[in-house]
């Protein structure tokens, strides 16, 4: 029987836990100091009660990160393949973290699940909004933030410094989380705060003229309707995807992004676009993980790789931009080949049909979300992405856990 004395100590733990949620709004210096906090609260409550560590959970949810550092003793870049071992650590930190949680005390997390995601959903606005305000306000007139913004949050925002595409996926993620949180309100004033805070949100997608994000958001809009199961929901969903989809038509930088599907080239052939781009990208990997196919090149030498393909075959605008594959599938097969993809399948796999036995339906979704994502950018790669695939992964199969040991 776990003592009062720890039951306080996972109140810390949920602290620490809603401090993560609220980690788009902290700069980059204290990301890392936020995950800290919560692995030694977790840590300090652990040694109160009975040692608990569940091999199963930290088994499934970590192996891909091992496997991926077994492919570093047969790379040659060993600085290279250090720097991304340590940006990708969030893999075996928060499974190994999250694996010390005992079923009550991750029902007692979850208790705090819709403060959580309010958390994630303001913190995200709130990042949107205030930067925009600031640099319209300070350094450059509408139009100009209309066209540059993305690239001034790259360039021009120091230690909150975020690339348009991870932020385009905080915006749609925070969408999907607000699904939830309207779902158990019943003031209409904070409905219509939600609502405001969507539109604002969708809004701001529009102008990232991200469309990975974008189609994977619509995707789990739809999936999340058929969750419900309500009929009323019908008519509020369909004017939702009719209002985007005009909005995508009516503003020319987004609109231009998918016209570019309409016609897809190779870069020697057609226009520097970004569908051209990533299509030239993808034409470049398939051909290099056919010459290692079963083991890939290891993480220190697969970028490696990738670049002196682009110079073999004269892309020297690829080359001198040093492109990654943005696609987390090739990059993985690169990695560590057949058996590294195989790897993040199973564990994806695993973890969704625990969702789906066990109803976690904001799982189910996020794997979805991600899983298209993944088909045009390199997650699990840089910071920015893994820390919150690796987190939200692991908090929210943590319900599938506490559901799976009940029955």
């Amino acid at each position: 029987m776990e003592t009062n004395k720890s039951l306080t100590g996972i109140k810390i733990v949920r602290i620490a836990i809603g401090l993560l949620f609220a980690l788009v709004v902290l700069p980059s210096n204290l990301k890392s100091i936020a995950i800290l906090l919560f692995g030694v609260a977790v840590l300090i409550n652990a040694l109160q009660r009975p040692w608990h560590f569940d091999k199963r959970f930290f088994i499934t949810n970590a192996l891909l990160y091992v496997v991926i550092a077994v492919t570093y003793f047969y790379s040659a870049d060993v600085d290279y393949g250090q720097r991304k071992l340590t940006q990708m650590s969030s893999l075996i930190v928060f499974p190994f973290v999250f694996a010390m949680l005992t079923k009550t005390e991750g029902k007692e997390i979850f208790k705090n699940l819709t403060t959580y995601l309010w958390i994630y959903v303001t913190g995200v606005f709130l990042f949107n909004v205030i930067s925009f305000i600031w640099f319209f306000s300070t350094q450059y007139s509408f139009p100009e933030m209309m066209e540059h913004f993305g690239t001034v949050l790259r360039v021009k925002t120091g230690k909150y410094s975020i690339h348009p595409i991870y932020l385009s996926m905080h915006c749609s993620i925070a969408i999907l989380f607000s699904f939830y949180i309207l779902k158990e309100l019943q003031s209409k004033i904070k409905i219509a705060v939600v609502l405001g805070m969507d539109i604002t949100l969708v809004l701001f997608l529009l102008l990232y003229a991200k469309k990975g994000p974008l189609i994977a958001l619509i995707i789990v809009f739809s999936l999340f309707v058929v969750f419900q199961r309500k009929q009323k929901l019908l008519k509020p969903y369909l004017l939702a995807v009719i209002t985007l989809i005009v909005l995508t038509i009516a503003i020319p930088k987004t609109r231009d992004r998918f016209v570019e599907l309409l016609k897809i080239e190779h870069l020697d052939k057609g226009e520097v676009t970004s569908t051209n781009i990533r299509y030239t990208i993808y034409d470049t990997a398939q051909r290099l993980i056919l010459e290692s196919p079963l083991l890939g090149y290891g993480i220190g030498d697969y970028n490696d790789a990738l670049q002196e393909k682009y110079t073999q075959d004269g892309n020297t605008f690829l080359a001198e931009r040093k492109y990654n594959a943005h696609n987390q599938y090739f990059s993985l097969l690169l990695i560590g080949g057949v058996i590294c993809l195989v790897v993040f399948l199973c564990f994806t796999g695993i973890n969704l049909i625990y969702a789906i036995r066990f109803n976690n339906q904001l799982l189910i979704l996020l794997l979805i979300f991600y899983a298209i994502v993944m088909f045009t950018e390199n997650i699990l790669e840089r910071e920015a992405g893994i820390i919150f695939f690796a987190f939200f992964l692991n908090f929210f199969s943590l319900k599938s856990l506490y559901l799976r040991e009940e029955n």
